[in-house]
């Protein structure tokens, strides 16, 4: 899958616990707001795109906070963003409990598990068939649109205080590929899947 090539702006997490964003477009006044909320620039080698770096160290509030800050001002440039994040979750009045959902995007087809009912429930009205390892996309739905229904999942479940965690499959920066040649200056907005709000981010 490369959920990553589809929005303008695609923020993210990686395993060792960096806070990312990515700019599959060029968005002139990007550099600065990210640099100017703590993010480090780091140019791919190579034909790449833009990629901006916030250290482990900023898992959580500060996460949270810096990256809902800037992404107030992205919007201000594009509304083609997509948060696909883990760590800039966070609940301002506990800890966030174990997921109740984990989506796996890193694959051939996007699969999940869940530990409650309630979290499967919210899956089957997204199109996730159930599997013998957990719960399953259909590999034929196009890829924008399996992207539209993660998104739209993680919302949902967001709405019901449920916690979710997208896996991406980079283990650490280095594995955030360079940009496939169709998505540079003509990236795809998923037809279901529509920005998310800074304040989604707490819960």
């Amino acid at each position: 899958m490369a959920f990553i090539d589809h929005s303008d702006v695609v923020i993210g997490s990686t395993d060792d616990g960096h806070t990312f964003v990515l700019l599959n477009r060029a968005l002139p006044a990007a550099q600065r707001i990210l640099t100017e909320h703590g993010f480090t620039a780091r140019q791919p080698s190579g034909p790449g795109r833009p990629l901006f770096l916030l250290p482990p160290a900023y898992v959580g509030e500060q996460a949270n906070t810096r990256t809902g800050e800037a992404t107030h001002f992205l919007f201000q440039h594009t509304w083609d963003v997509t948060d696909l994040s883990w760590t800039t979750r966070w609940n301002p009045d506990e800890p966030l409990p174990e997921p109740d959902v984990h989506f796996d995007v890193s694959g051939e087809r996007v699969t999940a598990t869940a530990r409650t009912d309630a979290a499967r429930r919210i899956l089957a009205n997204h199109g996730f068939t159930p599997t013998q390892e957990g719960y399953a996309l259909p590999a034929s739905k196009e890829e924008t649109r399996q992207l539209g229904a993660v998104v739209q999942a993680e919302i949902a479940l967001s709405m019901e205080n449920l916690g979710a965690r997208i896996d991406l499959g980079f283990g650490t920066p280095d594995d955030i590929p360079a940009a496939p040649t169709r998505t540079m200056g003509n990236t795809a907005t998923p037809p279901s899947a529509p920005a998310p709000s800074p304040p989604r981010r707490s819960r």
